[in-house]
């Protein structure tokens, strides 16, 4: 879709559903949430858009022949042959662009995302990002940049505005451009980062607070080893910018900026750190202009100037013989040879992408280093499979062993690719192997590398498997299982709710005749019930292993304080991950939440209004006269009091509208949300409909959640990434099922994904 084209989030329209085919249904075993993610998200359509493909054999030969010709004539068949066993059952799961894109009669990228930098501190530069980031999104990818390169707020230019407004009011311009240019519906993603000592890094970390801003982009911080140090041993930290023209310099105390960051990460998760010194260090290309310079938009992939994120992930939950089992164990043989073929695989994806990239560049790039992504899923299910309890320190260790084994894996299959393809462009062996993380590979491995080059200039990777995660019935990628059931909404109102339980449990209970999840042993463990410390011990065994980065999430409990933030984020650094995710429950509205979190809700105090409360009112024109809404706010910005006044005084529709503000009134006193207000309201329609200033008013009700949402977020929107960033319902399915794991937004109910 082109920025001139209208996606379906126009107000007052709702995403009808599609039915699925039975044939569909059934290939999944009657499982509708899985089904209904490959058959919108993944099944080929043609060029009208109606969809040709409906069961998953369909799409596994589509990809597999696809990818396989690339290969010499003599060998497509055998690697077609081989690239199916791969995708069959979901033994392997691709990037999501991968699956949609290869075969697709449509103008599209196979790739996920890029990194590409703005490329001086100039006007003209900064114009230059947003068209070379505009057709990227309009290709499908989203977009990693940097704003560092930009002078700080307050510096002199050489025009009428005499002083420089600061890099960070270019994040605006960014993220609008992301926002504009749709795709199938959704819109781009983008992350933004800054490095710590920039002098703009406190305006940088306070951007967000102000709710109306910057709505379509992750941020994060490239943090230094000298400012941890800094914060350590509390002394001053030097802020500077210097180009040809500027040299800025200021210093000041390092805890200063720490307790403002790790403020604005406790209230909003945002920003986020990348320990940028580590992610330098233990890079495999820091040579031959191949130096990485940015990440990705869920920061797992860390890219050198227009590189690209090429990624799969191999489904480690497949690969466990007897499992729930005392004989359980690991099916080497079937994992080894899924891992190298994958590694070919999406090889085989550079050369298949080299004429469908946005831009000339990226091409280069790609080509260039040939770096891809190989990933892993299902970590959390094969733990289970195999008794061994997330947050045990020996299962920290095996994983710590089974992740050197796998990278050692790919790694010398790389080099096998090399002798038969050939090395990539950019390689040199002696800088290659002076490499830290490459001196930490098997001495066969290294041996190899001398001998015959490498394929691939970097190599592994964990990606937020979201909507695969769902295809492949498996927890996403290296995270826990998130819950083990959740409740769904039944489409027949006769049913009410029901319970759904994570794949995974559905087996065992089968297996073990039990109907109860009370009754499960206790390594069936969950992210909320895993203390924080062992999730980044995890997350830092497998660092080890991982020449890029992880894309994963440390859940807190609601009642985390800054402190204890601050404590895992200096673990993490100290532990050598290479950037640190959090999510507290509770510090966005909208978010699916553990039931800890409504129990809360459900037993709040009875409100105490203080004597002044804040707030504003919005004039909506409805036909029965002016419709005022005044919204209150406690101290903490949270909204507390609704007043809604329509026309005159006296008649009904007057005292309906009263009714309605007391209502929402009374329910935001007892710990509801705005999101739930805005969702059970919006929509109702009534005997008028009129417009005002182009958005549709189809009844008081709906006018009143409209006013809500333009007081709270500043639009009526249905888009998806605001919502999301903000907190709130589902863009897809309109459920209250959003999650944040593997550093990104899905939704549990019906597998939307903002980072696919």
């Amino acid at each position: 879709m082109t920025a001139i084209e209208k996606s379906d989030d126009s107000v007052g329209i709702q995403k009808a559903e599609v039915p699925l085919p039975q044939e569909t249904l059934e290939a999944f075993g009657g499982d509708e949430l899985r089904a209904r993610v490959f058959y919108e998200k993944y099944a080929l359509r043609d060029i009208n858009g109606k969809q040709v493909e409906k069961t998953p054999e369909k799409l596994w030969l589509r990809v597999a022949k696809e990818l396989a010709s690339v290969e010499e004539s003599s060998k497509k068949q055998e690697w077609t042959d081989k690239f199916y066993w791969l995708l069959e059952d979901f033994k392997f799961v691709p990037g999501g662009r991968i699956l949609f894109g290869a075969g697709q009669p449509r103008r599209s990228t196979l790739l996920n995302c890029y990194f590409f930098k703005i490329k001086e501190d100039s006007i003209e530069a900064i114009f230059d990002w947003c068209k070379e980031a505009a057709r990227t999104y309009s290709f499908g990818g989203g977009v990693g940049t940097d704003i560092s390169v930009l002078r700080p707020r307050g510096s002199p230019v050489n025009n009428s505005a005499i002083y420089s407004t600061g890099s960070v009011s270019f994040m605006e311009l960014l993220s609008t451009t992301t926002g504009t240019i749709g795709q199938a519906g959704r819109r781009g993603a983008l992350m933004i980062t800054i490095r710590v000592d920039h002098p703009d890094v406190l305006d940088f970390i306070n951007v967000k607070k102000d709710l109306k801003k910057v709505n379509y982009a992750n941020i994060s911080i490239k943090i230094t080893d000298e400012f941890m140090r800094a914060v350590e041993n509390d002394t001053d930290f030097e802020l500077a910018f210097k180009n040809e023209r500027i040299d800025f310099r200021k210093t000041v105390r390092a805890r200063d900026i720490w307790k403002q960051l790790v403020k604005a990460a406790w209230q909003s998760d945002e920003p986020g750190l990348l320990f940028w010194d580590t992610i330098k260090r233990d890079s495999t290309t820091e040579y031959n202009n191949m130096e990485v310079q940015g990440v990705n938009p869920c920061s797992e992939q860390t890219l050198e100037n227009y590189g690209c994120c090429c990624l799969g992930s191999v489904n480690l939950s497949y690969f466990v013989n007897e499992p729930f089992t005392e004989r359980a164990s690991i099916d080497w043989d079937g994992l080894v040879k899924a891992s190298q073929y994958a590694t070919r695989f999406l090889d085989n994806v550079l050369d298949y992408n080299a004429d469908r990239h946005p831009l000339q560049q990226q091409r280069q790039a790609s080509l260039w280093s040939r770096r891809i992504g190989v990933g892993i899923t299902g970590l959390g299910d094969m733990l289970i499979k195999l008794g061994l309890k997330y947050d045990d320190e020996a299962t920290v260790d095996f994983v710590d062993k089974l992740f050197e084994r796998i990278t050692n894996v790919i790694y010398g299959y790389s080099t096998e690719l090399a002798v038969e393809k050939g090395s990539a462009p950019a390689f040199q062996a002696d800088k290659h192997l002076a490499q830290p993380f490459i001196q930490r590979l098997d001495e066969g491995v290294k041996e190899k590398i001398m001998t015959h080059g490498i394929r691939n200039s970097a190599l592994t990777t964990v990606p937020p498997v979201g909507s695969g995660s769902i295809l492949a019935a498996c927890s996403s990628g290296v995270e826990p299982v998130f819950a083990l059931s959740y409740t769904r909404r039944s489409k027949s109102l006769s049913e009410g709710e029901f319970k759904v339980f994570h794949p995974l449990v559905k087996e065992y209970m089968q297996v073990h005749r039990i109907t109860d999840e009370a009754q499960l042993p206790s390594y069936f463990v969950t992210s909320h019930q895993i203390k924080p410390e062992m999730r980044v011990k995890m997350q830092a065994a497998i660092q080890k292993h991982i020449d890029t980065a992880i894309s994963s999430t440390v859940n807190l409990p609601q009642d985390t304080s800054p402190e204890e933030v601050e404590k895992i984020y200096f673990l993490a650094w100290k532990l050598g991950c290479k950037g640190i995710t959090i999510y507290r429950e509770g510090s966005r509205e909208g978010i699916l939440e553990t039931n800890q979190v409504e129990k809360k809700a459900e037993k709040s105090a009875e409100f105490e209004r203080p004597k002044v409360l804040t707030g504003r009112t919005l004039k909506l024109k409805l036909p029965q006269g002016g419709l005022y809404v005044t919204a209150n706010s406690d101290e903490a910005g949270r909204m507390k009091e609704v007043f809604v006044t329509l026309g005159k005084l006296g008649g009904d529709e007057k005292a309906d509208a009263e009714a309605i503000g007391r209502l929402i009134s009374l329910y935001l006193q007892h710990g509801g949300d705005v999101p739930s207000v805005v969702k059970m309201l919006k929509g109702i329609r009534g005997k008028y409909v009129s417009w005002d200033e182009g958005v549709q008013l189809l009844s008081i009700p709906d006018a009143v959640a409209k006013a809500l949402e333009v007081l709270v977020a500043g639009r009526v929107t249905k888009e998806a990434a605001t919502p999301l960033v903000q907190g709130g319902t589902c863009p897809d399915c309109g459920e209250s099922a959003i999650i944040f794991e593997g550093g990104c937004y899905k939704c549990s109910s019906c597998g939307y994904s903002k980072c696919e």
